[in-house]
Parts: C-alpha cells; sequence; structure tokens
C-alpha cells in the first residue's frame, strides 16, 4: 500500500480520512450523488452513479462500482486503472443530473455546469466542489452476463448494455 495517505498537498482544504471513518456506503450511493471519475489530467472523464459497495476484501478497504459498456468513464478506468467516487452537497443536483445524462464524447460538460477538476497527488481526478473524494486503484473488474444474473434483475438489461464490475482497493479518502 505504498500509494496511500498521498493528498493533495495543493489543496490544503482536503482532511485525510481512514476508510472506516466512511459514513454509511448505503447512504452514499442511494441518498447522496456520488460522480465516479477516471484518467489523468487532460484526458478523463466523470460519470454520477448510484450503485456501489464499500467494505474489505483480501485484506483491504475496498469499493465496488458499477460501470455500463456504453460509459465512456470506463475506458478511462480500463486505460488507466485508478478511478476516484466524489460526494457532493444536494446544491449540485442540477450540475450532477447533466454529468449524468451528457457524455464527454460530446464535449466538456464540466464547463457547462461549472464543476471545476482538481487532481490528486496519484494523478486522479477529483473536484474543488465536492465534500468527500475517495480514491482507489482498480484490483479486479468482471464484465456482467445474462447467464450469470438472476431473471428478476433482468429488466435493467433489456438493451443488452451489461455493466463492468470494478472492485477497487481504497488508497486515499479525503473530506472537506
Amino acid at each position: 500500500m505504498e500509494e496511500r495517505n498521498l493528498i493533495n498537498q495543493a489543496n490544503r482544504l482536503w482532511m485525510a480520512l481512514d476508510p472506516t471513518e466512511v459514513k454509511n456506503a448505503v447512504e452514499l450511493f442511494d441518498k447522496d450523488w456520488m460522480v465516479l471519475a477516471a484518467g489523468k489530467q487532460g484526458d478523463f472523464n466523470a460519470m454520477t452513479i448510484s450503485w456501489g459497495q464499500m467494505g474489505e476484501l483480501w485484506g483491504k478497504p475496498i469499493i465496488t462500482v458499477f460501470v455500463r459498456d456504453s460509459r465512456y468513464t470506463k475506458e478511462f478506468i480500463d486505460k488507466y486503472g485508478h478511478f476516484t467516487v466524489n460526494a457532493f452537497p444536494d446544491t449540485y443536483r442540477k450540475a450532477l443530473s447533466y454529468i449524468g445524462r451528457h457524455s464527454g464524447r460530446d464535449g466538456d460538460k464540466f464547463s457547462v455546469v461549472d464543476l471545476h477538476p482538481e487532481f490528486t497527488d496519484l494523478g486522479n481526478p477529483m473536484f474543488r466542489e465536492s465534500t468527500l473524494c475517495i480514491e482507489c486503484r482498480t484490483m479486479y473488474k468482471h464484465r456482467m452476463t445474462k447467464e450469470e444474473l438472476p431473471v428478476d434483475v433482468l429488466h435493467w438489461y433489456e438493451d443488452n448494455d451489461l455493466h463492468t464490475m470494478y472492485i477497487g482497493e481504497i488508497l486515499n479518502v479525503m473530506k472537506r
């Protein structure tokens, strides 16, 4: 875990947390709007997510996120092997809704909603406006198949746009 506890020193408003100090993950994903971001400065994207898990696996703190095949952000997670999960105050719901409905393939969606990307010491995207950033290294990924899914959830995949599950080791947790 040589990457652990590297905090973006350029922005001293961030405070390091232990992963066990993160509030209820169900509430974070279900009630708060999370933004999944991946890439490096000049080559990144982000999307909203509401499906995820936090816990421990293989003796490490982890977060699991689910990304559909069609999402542009997936390309950046696969290319760079790291990602961040960012929480925002309720005042940013409109901006986050825009990010969730528009693809970064079509232009700079962050300038439209006036969100300001910053980068961690590891070079991963985070946002000036977020209140929590969880920085992760991809440990494992698995693309779901319809054959593996229970019948009662297949309605989520009528368009065959399946999810890839990413398990990320939590390297840093930063809170404002």
